[in-house]
């Protein structure tokens, strides 16, 4: 044993004195074999336990001390009692031996002790036997460190949310709590002993005596005690004293904020003493800048508030001068925004309480005042700082949504639930009149402005908007459009930085309030220039496109602007030529297309479109022409520029189908929009879909998004024109098997594939769903073959564990058989249709057995319950469409022996694991059986129904 101590020595100083990075990894690998053997217990116990050695050092004992750690909260079910017995008596001789320090060892050694009487369920009262070795230990010298150490660590072993801890049952850790709660009055009394006992190290003493005291009032050792004898304890005396300590403040803080939070009758014993907190430590804090000071009275306060905002409410002089204590601390200049940010919780608290508490009426003017200061601390410490405007931030400190600050980004996100308050507080119309006052001399070039100031003011106004809104009174925000209008030409005053940042919270304005914009015409049009000019500027092109898309869908006035049509065509024109996103483009488009969708004169808006999408024709053309093998085998940069081009005129191409959807319904010699934007489209859609670039799943998905756009805008028009001319039909077919047969789509052929390309299937089976629900019966007849291939992968797809996808599969499938449904139930009057319903009918049989399978594994797999409703809705369509296939044509293929054949056949190819679950809901081999125990046997419940012919489905015979 004496060798392989010597190892483990050996190997301690080697990890972490060898200049060989090659002999610290194999000293490390040998001492994690080590630690794992069953010789590490008596090596790691016979160093701790030695008196003194010239080859024993403190980072020896200190991986001593942490293999036993280790060893006990992994492995102490591997020491007989007997072991154990001798383990904890070894570890209280080391906690003896090293009571004045090193103190990181001592822990080291009272952690392991705390551990190992944790899990000692065995052993007949083992927090008696520890209690009574902790007086024998008291007694002995410096023993009383050890002790306060111990009694430190020991609730943490229960209190601390650690994961080795789930190796102790619950019932185990909460019997461990009760029974060292039941010390709770030996344990206060040695602690207020040691708070009152001389030495010569006292700052150090009182700093252990608060860690140990804030170990036990998060166990709930006051909770022990009668609640009136807490406020007049001497040990809590002991802790408002220890604010006056810089040793100790932080301590205190933490202990005075627990027991605030955990006894109610406490905040109102400590109210009347935060004015001597305030004048003793704040205010001298906040004159010399002492931040650690300033932050933890604000958040000693802070909770105080908040545990009783009944007492604050009462409008007291101490509950004022504790609101008027928390404003200096907001205000504060601090590098960052911790203080202000821990405080705001206690304004919601009373804010709320004062908004909603009828007793408070009479207090409620009191605050006004206080909620006012409130509103302009706020702004101050919401305003960006000097420094970005001298490029004292480096990029990576910026967030890359708001280009601010990482900590003011989040101080600002924090502030969307106090300004809320704060203008419900004050109302409407107040919280704007504080917010903008003095904002008719922003727009003049006379005057300075303070644009930090404006800036942060136009978020507030943001971000209180759907308060103010909420009152459907509208209030005059004049001086704010006045001054967005007139910002560009004031661009040249303010840092380029800062007056990106003002553009973006102006549009974010803008957006907001776009519902009251009818109320001020005059500004409209100079808005959208404003918008337009913010679609170049990285930090609000966000901000800025979805405000463009808000004031078009809010202002249908606009279409008779020429104006504004003109601009927004330019936009469109160039929008191929600006750095947006996908969704921003969107928005953008959206905005264009809404004014389109309202002109009343089709020439109008065929030449409005011709010119808007002439890009996305060059783009798309270009993308056709790129020579894709080679490129696509090298993934040049080049050729990546000329597909995302392809794949954003793809995207705005579908948007505009989108928001031109029922413009124009009616037959004017053949210049429909929707019809000529499909004529010139649809041969390079065709072309696209044919090649090797739709092997991109972005791509395959913006085309079939766009076409599926296509479909339901020209569904109105389709429906009067397939009469005539079923070429247009035809050519829908053709296109959808070209897309069918892509490799993108080729590929789905198993559940995993689908949950691969989630998004694709998504889009897939919504533009299935869009043509069977659009077109004619006898266009959806003549694509027979596309009906059956779509289908097969529909009940591949519906079992994908993406939920979307799925879904999407099982509700293109329901939308068929409803249409097949509908045709078989419509008015005696109305005849059938042979050839839809034969082609339903072959589909139907080639696919039957496919789908009924899929339902059953799709009630069998992830997210069942979700799938439960839209399986049953496909078995109760497909049982009604044999019902009345058989009764109303006995030539149609279909009847109860086919839907019985797919059932049984489904089931007989189900695992026997999951028949076996209807015998045996708790079946091992399947881990939730209850649940599929349950969905199976609805399963099995619709087998025995179709099996006796009970039609299921609501329609009438």
């Amino acid at each position: 044993m004496e060798s392989l101590q010597a190892q483990v020595v050996q190997a301690v100083r080697i990890l972490n004195h060898d200049t060989q990075s090659v002999n610290r990894v194999a000293a490390n690998q040998w001492l994690v074999q080590f630690q794992n053997s069953d010789a590490a217990w008596e090596v790691a116990t016979s160093i701790m336990s030695m008196d003194s050695s010239p080859t024993i050092d403190l980072e020896v004992e200190l991986f001593a001390g942490q293999v036993l750690k280790r060893k006990i909260q992994c492995d102490v079910g591997k020491l007989s009692l007997d072991g154990r017995a001798a383990l904890q008596k070894a570890l209280l001789m080391s906690a003896k031996k090293f009571s004045n320090g090193p103190s990181q060892l001592l822990t080291q050694i009272c952690v392991a002790l705390s551990a190992l009487v944790l899990r000692a369920a065995e052993v007949r009262k083992p927090v008696e036997r520890l209690f009574a070795s902790l007086n024998e230990l008291q007694g002995q010298g410096t023993g009383s460190n050890a002790v306060l150490e111990l009694l430190t660590v020991l609730p943490e072993e229960v209190v601390d949310d650690q994961s080795l801890l789930s190796s102790v049952e619950f019932g185990r850790r909460s019997q461990f709590s009760r029974e060292i709660l039941s010390h709770t009055g030996a344990v206060l009394e040695f602690l207020l002993q040691q708070s009152i006992s001389d030495g010569l190290d006292k700052h150090n003493r009182r700093s252990k005596v608060l860690r140990c005291l804030l170990s036990w009032v998060r166990l709930g050792c006051f909770l022990e005690i009668p609640q009136s004898a807490i406020p007049s304890h001497p040990l809590l005396g002991f802790v408002y004293s220890s604010l006056q300590d810089p040793g100790s403040f932080e301590l205190a803080v933490e202990v005075l904020t627990e027991l605030v939070s955990r006894h109610e009758g406490l905040p109102q014993v400590l109210l009347p003493r935060m004015l001597d907190v305030k004048d003793g430590l704040l205010m001298p804090a906040l004159a010399a800048g002492e931040e650690n000071v300033i932050r933890g009275v604000a958040t000693l306060i802070a909770e105080l508030g908040q545990a009783a905002p009944a007492l604050v409410a009462q409008g007291s002089r101490e509950a004022l001068d504790l609101a008027e204590s928390l404003l200096r601390c907001v205000s504060f200049p601090s590098c960052d925004w911790e203080i202000a940010e821990s405080t705001l919780q206690f304004w919601c608290t009373l804010a709320e309480y004062l908004v909603s508490c009828e007793d408070t009426s009479a207090a409620l003017p009191t605050f006004i005042p206080v909620y006012s200061a409130l509103l302009e601390a706020l702004i101050v410490r919401a305003q960006v700082p000097d420094q970005i405007e001298e490029g004292s931030f480096a990029e990576d400190d910026l967030d890359g949504v708001s280009g601010l600050p990482g900590g003011l980004a989040l101080f600002r996100k924090n502030l969307d639930e106090p300004l809320v308050d704060v203008c419900r507080l004050l109302g409407p119309k107040q919280f704007l009149a504080s917010l903008l006052s003095g904002a008719e001399a922003w727009s003049q070039f006379e005057t300075p402005v303070p644009w930090r100031s404006v800036e942060a003011r136009l978020f507030a106004l943001h971000t209180a908007s759907e308060v103010v809104l909420s009152e459907r009174q509208i209030l005059d925000i004049t001086p704010v459009l006045h001054l967005i209008v007139v910002l560009p030409s004031r661009s040249s005053q303010i840092d380029r930085t800062l007056f990106h940042l003002i553009q973006k919270s102006a549009a974010e304005v803008v957006a907001s309030y776009s519902g009251w914009l009818h109320n001020f015409p005059s500004f409209v049009t100079p808005l959208l220039a404003f918008l337009a000019s913010g679609l170049t500027v990285p930090v609000a092109v966000s901000s800025c496109a979805a405000a463009l898309r808000k004031v078009c869908e809010d202002s249908p006035n606009l279409s008779h602007e020429s104006t504004s049509i003109a601009g927004l065509l330019r936009i469109g024109e160039e929008l191929h030529a600006l750095p947006l996103t996908l969704e921003e483009e969107e928005d953008v488009m959206c905005a264009i297309g809404r004014v389109l969708s309202s002109l009343t004169s089709v020439a109008d808006l065929n030449a409005a479109l011709e010119h808007l999408l002439k890009p996305s024709h060059v783009a798309i053309e270009t993308l056709l022409s790129t020579d894709s093998d080679n490129s696509l085998r090298h993934h040049s940069k080049a050729y990546w520029t000329v597909l995302q081009a392809g794949i954003r005129a793809v995207h705005r191409i579908g948007v505009l189908f989108g928001q031109l959807t029922g413009a124009f319904s009616t037959k004017d010699n053949g210049d429909e929009p929707v019809l000529r934007i499909i004529a010139h489209f649809w041969p390079l859609f065709e072309r696209l879909l044919t090649s090797r670039h739709m092997e991109d799943s972005s791509l395959a998905s913006a085309t079939c998004k766009s076409l599926s756009q296509a479909i339901q805008a020209s569904a109105g028009i389709a429906v009067e024109e397939f009469g005539q001319e079923k070429e247009h039909g035809a050519l829908i077919v053709e296109t959808l098997m070209v897309l069918t047969s892509s490799e993108a789509m080729a590929a789905m052929t198993t559940s995993y594939s689908c949950d691969q390309e989630p998004e694709l299937a998504e889009v897939y089976f919504g533009l299935m769903s869009t043509f069977v629900h659009s077109c004619p019966h006898e266009v959806v007849a003549a694509a027979d073959t596309l009906l059956e291939i779509s289908f097969n992968r529909a009940s591949i797809c519906c079992t994908a564990m993406h939920r979307g996808a799925a879904l999407a599969a099982m509700s293109y499938m329901s939308n068929f058989l409803e249409v097949v449904l509908s045709a078989f139930t419509a008015p005696r009057s109305v005849s059938l249709d042979g050839s839809f319903l034969g082609a339903a009918a072959r589909v139907c049989l080639q696919c039957g057995e496919n789908v009924v399978s899929g339902m059953m594994y799709a009630l069998l797999g992830v997210s069942a319950i979700t799938r439960v409703n839209k399986a049953t809705i496909i078995l109760q369509q497909l049982s009604a469409l044999c019902y009345f296939s058989a009764n109303v044509d006995s030539h149609f293929p279909l009847n109860f022996s086919t839907l019985q054949g797919w059932l049984v056949s489904a089931v007989s190819v189900t695992p026997t694991y999951f028949l076996f679950t209807i015998t045996d809901p708790n079946c091992s081999v399947h881990a939730s059986g209850q649940e599929h125990h349950q969905l199976l046997l609805h399963c099995y419940s619709w087998v025995m129904l179709y099996s006796s012919y009970i039609p299921l489905y609501p329609y009438p015979v």
